[in-house]
């Protein structure tokens, strides 16, 4: 030990009988002090100690009693040790019976043994040692029987004794006797299917025989099922292309379970074809234990019009096929119920109308609301007055007007007699203001019309064309015998006016989204081919069919698109602009989440040479792999905006960041993971992919406002860059659309005082507003449904439009064209859990609502939501809620309870009886 005490100039040391003390005399000298301490001259002595080391033997001691702990074996261990080592040794002996009686004593230690679920069985243990020996034993033996039991027995022992990528256990047991493969238990079963996997991946990509591999599979199978591992079996039989033996394997009390968790896989799925055959799996489950609404589901999924015509087919109990009709209103699928007059009306959804009434009438918000109402200017921070623009924002109140009040159908602006409210607006803004009367009047077909009919014949072409689009939103999303739209509009395709024109094919474009109609394609495709059209006209032409024929692949409407794209290439700056972008928009919407049908659609794109064609492969390519959560299409997308190009140049990267967001939605993981790519984008990406971010950030959380999110957004509507703090304003309004959030209502309130002085940025907040209180809090606007399970391509395909013009915002939303807003209007649906009787009359009943919760894949009967509040229909579902039946007196016909779900009378309910 050295006690130093400042800096030595003459050490003087002096000795003690155990110690060295190392004695400075100070220097004076400051610069020799330092000096002597950077170069560290001190010098030590050391000194013979007499104390013994003891303290280095302790570790020794106690590395010796672990050891010997380690070795202490209990009386019953050793013998059973003892045992086990004899018994390898009688297992090596010449004699056949000796060996024999041998193997089965082992056989019959390690069956019986048990273990703890972290622990190794003791017989495996104490058999580690002599596995080397048993296996060169077995090396030298000839054939025989007993050599084919010894093999049963070291593939046992293989399981944790052998190197890690051997497949020993497998090799023994394809060389053994090939029986009682199941008496060995599930972790013997676990560790050899993943055995098998590996060995028939590895068979198959060099040609060879698989068939002893299938033979273990078929016995291995069936025992996972009785056992309640389904998952493991499914597992095994996805790994040996064998998904469809499942439908046969797969008995009624396990089906559910079954069918579950081949839906979770068919999100993962590699391939496109092992998603579609997980799904038919499902769907021939359902079938076969008359499943039929989840049947339906499946059918929808895959979007596949032959099965579902089929599964109505196979459906013969009435009320079941009046649920899976309200299905398919939802769905707002084309189905034909040929001679089904009542299954027809239930899927046109023209009751919606009345049913949101008597919700409104239920929840006490039937009175019209003023946008003023929404605004909240006395709660704004007061600043000094900007120089308003009062037509703008006029225009806006038009808008937040239609979209609070949006289904109500009546207002205090528009529908009150002798309202003067139109002429309080200019152009355009006059067509958009008649045309926000179909947002109001959405859904009441006959009285919609009936107030719109005056507008048609105004001698202003802007109210007549405000009266052509309020004649489509009006029927969004309803279907009608009398096909009054088409009634309306057909006959101004043809106009002199380009704007009536422009109005009609916009018009049926929302009517008719998703009926795959024939006449419509035959009269608006001359409209995208013609040059003599407006390019808007033209470009909406195809933005219209793309959601007419929406997932559809229809190979006419994408030749006519391609078609138009090559010819306007040829004409010099024809492309330029932001119409021409459009036309990659209603290309994209054709193969909208259709996966690998687009691939000629691409292969034809490369011959554009414009910047637009790119924009177009993009846009193609990112809508048809939609909700697809295909990872090596968003690394694509990612690596498209690596690039460091021209702003004029740089459209396309927008599309990619926004193709990330429409890849990865609807899917909890790929969302957290995108979301982290966008903030990358965010921090170190140019300016042009830096706007899209926002709408991205939207697409992935409609409807669905995250604080995270809420933050992000609310930082960027303060950026630098317009077009960034105008795209998060918008953005704002369609993650609270329908939510009446406060945080986002505080917020937007704060963004109204900040841009008082800038008619752009008040407009978008306004409308952002106006979003957020849609409906009076009643609607949503997120396209997923059915436990968040399908897809509506219809209200996906408006929202994609609306993407691209927020893009595009000073020469869509901003300019002349904000009618692109009416693009949100078919994504409009009532977030609702409404229950009707066997007549499809209105009942209340107490259902719980609370937090979904994923079960897939686990065992027992696992509660399916948390946090629940019992309420009496109908309710409001949020985003990620689900609801079920808190009454034994009904029982659902519905498997999910959402939208319109038929209860019928429980036959064995006995009312409580009250003493």
């Amino acid at each position: 030990i050295f006690v130093f005490c400042g800096i030595p100039a003459d050490p003087e040391v002096v000795r003690t009988s155990h110690t060295t003390f190392l004695v400075a005399v100070p220097n004076s000298s400051l610069q020799t002090r330092q000096k002597m301490v950077q170069e560290k001259d001190a010098v030590a002595i050391a000194v013979p100690s007499e104390d013994k080391p003891t303290e280095e033997k302790k570790p020794e001691k106690k590395d010796k009693k672990d050891k010997e702990k380690k070795e202490q074996l209990s009386e019953e261990d050793k013998e059973l040790k003892e045992k086990l080592e004899l018994l390898v040794e009688r297992a090596k002996d010449p004699d056949a019976s000796v060996a024999k009686l041998a193997l089965e004593t082992i056989m019959s230690e390690l069956k019986s043994a048990t273990s703890s679920m972290t622990s190794v069985p003791k017989p495996l243990k104490f058999l580690r040692p002599s596995y080397p020996v048993l296996t060169e034993h077995y090396g030298k033996m000839p054939e025989s029987d007993l050599k084919r039991f010894f093999a049963d027995i070291l593939s046992v022992l293989s399981t944790t004794m052998q190197k890690e990528g051997s497949r020993s256990s497998l090799k023994y047991r394809l060389q053994g006797t090939k029986e009682g493969l199941t008496s060995w238990g599930h972790e013997y079963i676990r560790n050899i299917s993943g055995e098998i996997a590996e060995e028939f991946r590895e068979r198959t990509e060099k040609g060879l025989d698989v068939k002893e591999l299938l033979d273990l599979v078929e016995e291995i199978v069936p025992f996972n099922m009785k056992h309640n591992a389904e998952v493991d079996a499914i597992d095994l039989l996805c790994e040996v292309d064998k998904a469809q033996l499942i439908e046969w394997i797969c008995e009624e009390p396990s089906f559910p379970r079954v069918c579950l968790y081949l839906q979770g896989l068919a999100n993962f799925a590699a391939t496109q074809a092992d998603k579609v055959l997980y799904l038919k799996v499902a769907c021939n489950l359902y079938l076969k234990y008359k499943e039929y609404p989840n049947a339906l589901r499946m059918a929808l999924k895959l979007n596949d019009p032959q099965l579902v015509a089929d599964v109505f087919r196979t459906c013969e109990d009435r009320l079941v096929q009046k649920q899976m009709a309200y299905i398919i209103s939802r769905r707002k699928y084309s189905l034909d119920f040929e001679d089904d007059d009542e299954l027809r009306e239930i899927a046109s959804g023209e009751q919606l109308s009345k049913h949101f009434i008597i919700l409104a009438k239920e929840l006490d918000v039937l009175e019209p609301k003023l946008p003023e109402q929404i605004f909240k200017s006395h709660l704004e921070e007061k600043r000094s007055a900007g120089v308003l623009d009062s037509a703008k924002q006029n225009l806006a109140s038009s808008f937040v007007n239609a979209f609070v009040n949006a289904g109500f159908c009546k207002d205090d602006l528009l529908t009150k007699q002798d309202s003067q409210w139109v002429y309080k607006n200019k152009d355009m803004g006059m067509m958009s203001t008649v045309g926000s009367l179909g947002a109001l009047l959405l859904w009441g077909i006959d009285e919609g019309l009936t107030q719109i009919d005056k507008y048609q014949w105004s001698p202003d072409p802007h109210l007549k064309a405000g009266a052509l689009l309020a004649f489509g939103l009006v029927t969004c999303g309803v279907k009608n015998e009398c096909d009054p739209a088409w009634a309306l509009l057909s006959e101004q395709l043809e106009a002199q006016d380009p704007l009536l024109r422009l109005s009609a094919v916009v018009g049926l474009g929302y009517a008719y989204a998703g009926s795959c109609r024939e006449d419509l394609l035959e009269n608006l495709t001359p409209m995208i081919v013609d040059t003599d059209c407006s390019i808007e006209c033209s470009a909406m032409a195809a933005v219209s069919l793309g959601l007419i024929f929406v997932s559809s692949c229809n190979d006419e409407v994408a030749q006519a698109i391609l078609q138009t794209l090559m010819e306007r290439q040829a004409v010099e700056e024809a492309l330029n602009g932001t119409w021409p972008h459009f036309f990659a928009v209603g290309l994209g919407l054709l193969y909208l989440g259709q996966q690998d049908a687009c691939e000629a659609t691409l292969a034809a794109l490369d011959a554009i040479s414009h910047p637009v064609g790119k924009y177009a492969k993009v846009t193609v390519e990112s809508m048809a792999f939609a909700n697809s959560g295909d990872v090596l299409h968003v690394q694509k997308m990612l690596h498209m905006c690596t690039e460091h190009l021209e702003e004029s140049e740089a459209d396309h990267q927008a599309v990619a960041v926004l193709g990330i967001a429409m890849m990865a939605m609807g899917e909890e993981i790929g969302s957290e993971m995108s979301l982290r790519s966008l903030d990358h984008i965010l921090q170190y990406g140019e300016l042009p992919l830096r706007r899209a971010v926002p709408i991205a950030l939207a697409i992935l959380h409609l409807s669905n406002p995250k604080v995270l999110v809420i933050d992000t957004l609310s930082k960027l509507s303060h950026d630098a860059d317009q077009d960034v703090a105008l795209g998060a304003i918008i953005s704002m309004g369609l993650i609270g659309a329908g939510t009446n959030n406060a945080r986002l209502a505080g917020l937007l309130r704060q963004l109204a005082a900040y841009y008082a002085k800038d008619p752009s940025g008040l407009f978008m907040v306004r409308i952002a507003q106006g979003l957020l209180y849609m409906g009076k809090g009643l609607m949503t606007i997120n396209p997923f449904f059915s436990d968040r399970f399908l897809l509506d391509p219809i209200a996906f395909g408006s929202l994609t439009v609306l993407a691209h013009a927020i893009l595009h915002l000073k020469d869509t939303i901003l300019g002349k064209s904000h009618y692109m807003l009416f693009n949100i209007v078919p994504a409009m649906r009532p977030r609702w859990l409404v229950t009707l009787d066997e007549d499809l009359n209105e009942i209340k009943v107490p259902v719980r609502v609370g937090q979904a919760v994923d079960t897939t894949g686990q065992a027992g009967r696992p509660k399916q939501m948390t946090g629940f509040q019992t309420r009496t229909t109908p309710v409001l579902l949020n985003y990620s809620d689900r609801a079920e039946l808190a009454t034994e007196e009904y029982l659902s016909v519905a498997t999910i309870m959402e939208d319109f779900v038929i209860l019928k009378k429980n036959p064995n309910y006995k009312p409580e009886v009250k003493a």
